[in-house]
């Protein structure tokens, strides 16, 4: 079977599925509602798009986290839950290569998520009045979104390994939402350079990462992936 042809059947189960535009709807009913409380909370003076944008990733990143798990979640986990994987393992490609498929697809969903909360986001802004701000300075803050939100799916990889090993998605959820948890109480302590999950928020604010919230973000996507192939090589799906 031809690379393309398995990629391709990857990105149509996705496409067709209900909770790819569910996704969509979610977060994209964030940006808008995150949006209008900035602006209301800002005196009658009006608001700059280096506040609003400021205010509204700020925010907004940590939301893409919640969201990029499930997706990641999702992707390896209904295959269980489908009872489809039988019909997957069949195919004649390398567990490997699905893998590497799947986790393409993931990027891909993701990214586009990304974009579009932006974009929504922006749009919002224009909709609501927001004044100001120079070009340059709305690509800028664009680009580090973009990479801020890279590094949250990239420490979303744990959750590929978990909804395998427990055949599903409910479980990496649940490890979701302790994670949210544990992000804020750490955050408040001063340890969001050392959490996984908060360091990509300690480089959306500031923009910059020390060696060792690198060390332990590359540490931590790397053992998500790496286990996940693992797991595919080794265990036995029934």
């Amino acid at each position: 079977m031809n690379i393309l042809t398995v990629l391709h059947c990857e990105i149509r189960k996705i496409i067709r599925s209900n909770v790819f535009w569910i996704m969509f709807l979610v977060l994209g009913f964030g940006p808008i509602m995150m949006g209008v409380g900035i602006v209301l909370s800002v005196d009658a003076g009006g608001i700059h798009w280096e506040q609003y944008l400021t205010e509204l990733l700020d925010t907004l990143a940590p939301l893409g986290l919640i969201g990029y798990t499930f997706i990641a979640a999702w992707v390896f986990g209904r295959e269980f839950s489908d009872r489809t994987i039988k019909d997957l393992l069949a195919k004649p490609v390398s567990r490997a290569k699905i893998v590497l498929f799947k986790y393409l697809v993931i990027l891909a969903w993701c990214l586009l998520l990304s974009i579009y909360m932006f974009a929504v986001g922006f749009a919002a802004g224009a909709i609501l009045g927001v004044e100001g701000g120079a070009a340059s300075f709305i690509w800028s803050i664009f680009l580090r979104f973009l990479l801020t939100s890279l590094l949250y799916i990239f420490v979303t990889t744990p959750s590929t390994l978990l909804a395998n090993v427990t055949k599903g998605y409910l479980a990496p959820l649940g490890l979701i939402l302790i994670i949210v948890i544990l992000s804020s109480v750490l955050a408040s302590f001063g340890f969001a350079p050392y959490f996984p999950w908060t360091i990509p928020s300690v480089f959306q604010s500031t923009g910059s990462l020390n060696l060792s919230s690198i060390m332990i973000l590359a540490y931590t996507g790397i053992a998500g992936i790496a286990g996940t192939f693992a797991w595919w090589r080794y265990a036995e799906q029934r």
